[in-house]
């Protein structure tokens, strides 16, 4: 430890090395999310699927923590060998809780699990997963037809302030429309460019140095390590909101976080998500990113 902080004082100078130990923090200090004790009693008991993961956040430490309290909980995952989580068997294997049996494990994209019927699901969990989707509309459809009426979705989003992303613009919501209109795959890298010349390798230690963090980049679709699309709080609202969900709780968390929690209302009744797109929201003015505040 002594060793990285004295590596980090050399190359970064004293300011960067406050910023880093300050990012460290707050990684160790997650804050609980506000809003899950108002809704934890949409998941007691009840079944769902999680994409990507297992993820802390929603573990019995974590700012979300509903892994202890659902009935079931399924997985679903790219590739059957992840850099994430290494090797995984499809089937009765996703574990998520030691007090919990083992869920049933899909592989499969995010954007395309047929297998799945409609209105499978109570609840849909994602944490830091739809920013490496190239095509974040047609994941969220998906997610939404294998959902009950009345079922939940809980996204978490990395806010660029907080990642390796902090030097490139956020994406609009009209960019991802148009993405989701000319059907962009998984294979696409039309971000490739902005990656390259933006991304805060300081911040992305595991990417290596620039050669090496390029040379994963390019085979992104065997990886998917990159972060095809950049959110604020803004922009996570605004896709909600575009996807017909009636959002229910959001929220801004230190160090890396947005957090929404939105349900699937029952075909015909109307969405109403006035309060959230006001800029005077609670969300926005109490936000720890000074971009949600400006």
């Amino acid at each position: 430890m002594i060793n990285k902080i004295i590596c980090t004082f050399r190359e970064r100078g004293i300011k960067g090395l406050v910023s880093a130990l300050f990012w460290r923090m707050c990684n160790l200090l997650p804050k609980r999310a506000k809003s899950f004790r108002k809704h934890e009693n949409l998941f007691f008991g009840k079944n769902g699927i999680e994409i990507g993961g297992s993820s802390q956040v929603f573990s019995y430490k974590g700012i979300f923590p509903v892994y202890p309290i659902v009935g079931n909980l399924d997985n679903c995952f790219f590739s059957n060998h992840t850099i994430w989580e290494g090797h995984i068997n499809e089937g009765n294997s996703f574990q998520f809780d030691k007090n919990k049996p083992s869920g049933r494990q899909y592989i499969a994209e995010a954007t395309s699990m047929g297998y799945i019927p409609s209105g499978t699901y109570d609840f849909v969990l994602s944490s830091h997963m739809l920013e490496h989707t190239a095509n974040p509309i047609l994941a969220l459809t998906e997610w939404i037809r294998i959902l009950k009426d009345e079922g939940v979705v809980v996204l978490l989003l990395p806010h660029k302030e907080g990642t390796f992303d902090h030097r490139r613009p956020v994406t609009s919501l009209e960019h991802l429309i148009s993405d989701f209109n000319a059907k962009i795959t998984e294979e696409d890298l039309t971000h490739l460019p902005e990656i390259l010349a933006l991304h805060d390798l300081k911040r992305d230690p595991l990417a290596g140095d620039f050669e090496s963090f390029k040379s994963r980049s390019l085979k992104n679709y065997e990886n998917r390590c990159l972060h095809h699309h950049v959110f604020d709080t803004r922009l996570a609202v605004r896709l909600i909101d575009h996807m017909n969900l009636q959002i229910l709780a959001v929220e801004a968390i230190r160090p890396v976080h947005i957090l929404i929690t939105a349900r699937k209302l029952v075909n015909g009744k109307v969405v109403n998500n006035s309060d959230f797109r006001d800029e005077k929201v609670r969300y926005l003015i109490t936000s720890p990113f000074l971009t949600d505040r400006l």
